[in-house]
């Protein structure tokens, strides 16, 4: 499961509890048994570390604190703080749902609050402001959720400093090691249907304006080695000039130093596109054009390595986030990588001087 779905997830979680806990007020239903049920229907475990405080005047008010996780510690959170309000009127019940930490898999959320309220007449739940903390980075958003057959969830707002890195993680997604990436958005929308895992991410959709910063790790060595491969290449073996010109152009441009990363996501049908994401430093950059499919777990994207205007190299990427490849091409096509491995995150992996061992054995 996706941090976006489980995220929609727990919140609709959150309101099912509170709405149901309304209920035993107007239906004389004890808590512990409201407890049972949605324990029983929905897997989850939910212990109060004391008894509910009700309120009766100006307005009805219900105040706890408890604990919830699901059965199968996909998620949970200690010290929840809870408060509805329900004025005697016709106006819908409002929230505050308070915590100091929640858990996503191995994912820390830190300090989340929501506020919003939900009305009975439309079942529709509006949600104010989500904020909280994840790392260094923070992020707020405000949205709509319709219990109502076939409406849509939606959620818009901004997410600022990310560490994307650590995220994917956590999560047990991905474990990045040579590049770290940051990531900001302003005014970010996505929406979809409440409804089981496959279908809500089928029907994910969104626009996402991008900005942050890449950095990528190297070595003194490794440079050094890539600076030897572009004489050896030049001199010796011309027919990877594109290999030894893109090793270049990362290692030279875009390692050891933050470059600004921009641009705009887009999601459709579950599927993550972008034509103008770029890495930019100076008259260098990357643009990225393609895909991801979340449902699948695939990325099918080209990268065209630009130099002042020009296309000098051209890649692309395909696989999954863990273990991506990422292929050099010569004239639109892969160029045969039986002697020499082409894909960049073996190079890499296996280290410039492997890659320079083998270009020699071919000279000889």
């Amino acid at each position: 499961m996706t941090i976006l779905k489980k995220t929609f997830f727990f919140i609709l979680i959150l309101f099912f509890i509170s709405i149901i806990l309304l209920f035993i007020l107007l239906d004389k239903y004890s808590i512990e048994k409201t407890i049972n049920r949605i324990e029983t229907d929905h897997g989850i475990i939910i212990n109060l570390k004391e008894e509910p405080d009700w309120k009766f005047f100006p307005q009805i008010k219900l105040d706890f604190v408890g604990k919830i996780k699901n059965s199968a510690n996909q998620f949970y959170a200690e010290n929840i703080n809870f408060s509805f309000v329900q004025f005697y009127n016709i106006a819908p019940l409002k929230f505050t749902i308070n915590m100091p930490s929640f858990f996503i898999e191995g994912l820390e959320i830190k300090l989340l609050q929501l506020f919003g309220n939900y009305s009975v007449f439309n079942k529709n739940i509006n949600l104010n402001n989500i904020e909280g903390k994840i790392g260094n980075g923070d992020f707020s958003s405000s949205g709509t959720i319709s219990l109502l057959e076939n409406q849509p969830i939606k959620l818009k707002g901004n997410f600022n400093n990310l560490y994307l890195n650590q995220i994917l993680k956590q999560l047990n997604l991905a474990n990045w090691e040579r590049v770290e990436i940051r990531l900001s958005s302003n005014n970010y929308v996505l929406s979809s249907k409440l409804s089981n895992d496959d279908i809500f991410l089928q029907n994910l959709e969104g626009n996402m304006p991008i900005s942050g910063s890449i950095y990528l790790v190297t070595s003194e060595e490794e440079r050094f080695g890539v600076s030897f491969l572009n004489l050896l290449v030049a001199q010796l073996l011309p027919d990877y000039k594109n290999l030894s010109k893109s090793l270049s152009q990362i290692v030279s441009n875009y390692s050891d130093k933050p470059v600004l990363l921009e641009g705009i996501l887009e999601i459709e049908n579950g599927v993550l596109h972008t034509s103008n994401l770029s890495v930019i430093n100076n008259n260098n950059r990357i643009n990225v054009d393609g895909t991801y499919d979340i449902i699948n777990n695939y990325f099918d994207t080209k990268l065209f390595f630009i130099e002042s205007e020009k296309i000098v190299v051209e890649a692309k990427i395909e696989g999954n986030l863990e273990n991506p490849i990422i292929q050099i091409i010569n004239d639109n096509q892969s160029f045969d990588s039986e002697k020499i491995n082409n894909d960049l995150n073996k190079v890499f992996g296996e280290g410039i001087n492997t890659l320079i061992d083998k270009l020699l054995n071919l000279n000889e």
